[in-house]
């Protein structure tokens, strides 16, 4: 069962990284709750999830998101993840500036009747930001 739910949350994840829409709702339950945690902000069922994967790939055309460990307890699977791509695109408060950005996260995701029902990601806004130069990075 657990390797089950980890082979799921690989999935999604090679679906994002494939901009594969429908790869991607498939791994959700329909009432799912996707919560990015950086960003603030909340994404409700398939629906809330085609849109903000549709943001984010306008504003980085070729995004990657690759799980690097995954571990699985009972219904609970923690994910630790890179994101990478190209910052070509507009997203909300982050004009497009054609650098690239490469950030460590943490994903948790709880796994009910086979499909996420409640995903949470954990990464550093900041360390994205300095990357694509919209914020200065920390004076050593």
């Amino acid at each position: 069962m657990q390797s089950d739910h980890r082979q799921l949350v690989e999935q999604y994840m090679k679906a994002w990284s494939s901009h594969d829409m429908d790869g991607i709702v498939a791994g959700f339950t329909e009432d799912c709750v996707f919560e990015d945690m950086a960003l603030q902000d909340r994404f409700e069922g398939h629906e809330g999830l085609r849109q903000f994967a549709a943001a984010v790939f306008a504003a980085a055309p070729d995004f990657e998101w690759i799980p690097t460990r995954t571990f699985a307890d009972g219904a609970s699977v923690c994910t630790e993840w890179r994101m990478s791509g190209t910052h070509r695109g507009d997203f909300p408060g982050m004009p497009a500036t054609g650098k690239r950005f490469d950030v460590l996260g943490v994903a948790v995701d709880e796994v009910s009747a086979g499909r996420i029902r409640l995903h949470r990601d954990y990464w550093s806004l900041a360390t994205m930001l300095q990357q694509v130069g919209l914020m200065p990075a920390p004076e050593a």
